[in-house]
């Protein structure tokens, strides 16, 4: 019942979307931003409360934050502001308070009585509460879509119309079988490409290279059975989980970006007028492309489930394009897409370079609570392993919140086109080969190298501990 009336609730908040989408790629939101309400609920007579519901929903759906208090303030108001934003202002996650007070939570916290828990007060969205890992979870567990996060599009129309910059989507590895059963990659790009992206690259090439770097790590930081490499590839609640709760270990994380922001640093490299849109399941993205050390590499994230909302709404019909297909990343980079997939390409990418005294044996957590657990065994030294990997989402990215498809679809998806590359580690690949070549970097071990300040500023980061 809990996924029904959350399946509910995000229809309903990307059929607002796409309205908004709709009328902002017409260039007529400014006018028609007003009469949106009555719109999508079809003409019905509107209390107060509902307007403002319905108000600050479209708000959200503009990357913009709710509004209180402020009488007669018109969404038409906001619109330029929206179009026009740089980036995407913190919090990422918002929480609509008029629907908050309709529910029982509210009431019997105002009663003084016993309540159930709230989302809000167990995952705490706020800066102050130094807590938010940026899972999403507070949003599918509030069972009235009161908190939703920002969506990052009315900027990237902008973007596409203009066309005074090349603007590349960046796609994650979990992205095969999200858009329709037998939809290729290919058909996906040309969808991209029609609504004026310059490109589509897929995040699973700058995984082939980070996998390199971090099987180049793994044999310079486990040399005993004793030492192990807690591995910052791929997910930022991972990784956010040690650094705010579990500081004792954090001097073992690879200090590698994720694909993600290694996908928007190098392509600005190659081309500094570039602008990069990541599309992924994950609301945590959002996030980390706004983490001060790593802010510029992306400049807007959209979730797969906002891209189909899009490709629906401007009437953009996957199954009809012609294949645009290109091989690029190999098995290694694709698999990265679901739980295991990072252990498994870097056992791979070890085995194929190096000869190690100490074997490697890898270890993997889903979910928050087994993440959570996985790190209590770590710091008691109850886990016999030395390369430990974490998915805050079950499945992995595969399972993340903004996902369309379930996860054993997603996986099966993924593994099936994981197998289909003849690349099995990224040193099978020319792609990454040429790529490493035009950025400067002649030798594979050098992508270890943080001392190096290009290596550094391309795939590196420094790490709060």
């Amino acid at each position: 019942m809990e996924r029904a009336v959350n399946h509910r609730i995000q229809d309903y908040r990307m059929m607002i979307f796409g309205e908004v989408v709709k009328l902002a790629w017409a260039g007529k939101l400014k006018h028609e931003a007003d009469e949106l309400p009555e719109k999508i609920l079809k003409g019905k007579h509107l209390d107060e409360r509902e307007r403002r519901i319905i108000e600050n929903h479209i708000r959200i759906s503009m990357g913009l934050d709710p509004l209180y208090g402020i009488a007669h303030h018109k969404l038409g108001e906001d619109v330029d502001s929206a179009m026009n934003q740089d980036n995407i202002k913190a919090p990422l996650v918002s929480v609509i308070e008029d629907v908050c007070e309709t529910c029982q939570r509210h009431w019997q916290k105002e009663r003084g009585e016993e309540e159930e828990r709230c989302p809000r007060d167990h995952l705490d969205c706020t800066e102050e509460a130094h807590r938010c890992i940026g899972c999403g979870r507070c949003i599918g567990e509030c069972p009235l879509g009161a908190i939703s996060d920002k969506i990052e599009f009315l900027p990237v129309v902008k973007l596409l119309q203009e066309q005074q910059a090349p603007v590349y989507a960046t796609v994650a590895p979990a992205y095969v079988g999200q858009f329709g059963e037998g939809i290729s990659p290919g058909q996906i790009r040309a969808a991209l490409k029609r609504l004026g992206f310059t490109d589509m690259v897929e995040v699973a090439v700058f995984a082939d290279i980070l996998t390199v770097k971090e099987a180049y790590e793994f044999d310079h930081m486990v040399k005993t059975e004793e030492d192990y490499l807690i591995t910052s590839c791929c997910c930022p609640v991972w990784v956010g989980m040690i650094q705010k709760n579990y500081r004792e270990i954090a001097e073992h994380i690879s200090p590698s970006v994720s694909p993600m922001i290694a996908s928007g640093r190098v392509l600005k490299v190659l081309n500094p007028t570039a602008k990069v849109v990541f599309i992924g399941p994950c609301i945590a993205k959002k996030a980390e492309a706004k983490i001060p050390e790593l802010e510029g590499a992306i400049d807007y994230v959209l979730t797969f489930r906002e891209l189909k909302e899009i490709f629906a709404a401007l009437e953009i019909n996957l199954e009809t394009l012609e294949e645009d297909n290109r091989e690029e990343a190999s098995f290694a980079g694709r698999v990265y897409g679901r739980t295991g997939g990072v252990s498994e390409a870097v056992e791979r990418s070890v085995e194929r370079i190096l000869k190690r005294d100490v074997p490697f044996h890898s270890i993997s957590f889903e979910g928050t609570g087994e993440c959570k657990a996985g790190l209590e065994k770590l710091l008691k030294g109850e886990l016999k392993a030395n390369f430990i990997e974490g998915m805050g989402c079950t499945g992995g990215c595969v399972g993340g919140p903004r996902a369309v498809v379930s996860i054993e679809e997603g996986k099966k998806a993924v593994d099936a086109y994981s197998q289909e590359t003849p690349m099995s580690t990224p040193f099978d690949n020319d792609n990454v080969l040429q790529l490493i070549t035009r950025l400067g970097i002649k030798r594979w071990e050098a992508l270890e190298d943080d001392r190096e300040e290009s290596i550094r500023g391309l795939l590196g980061r420094e790490l709060k501990q």
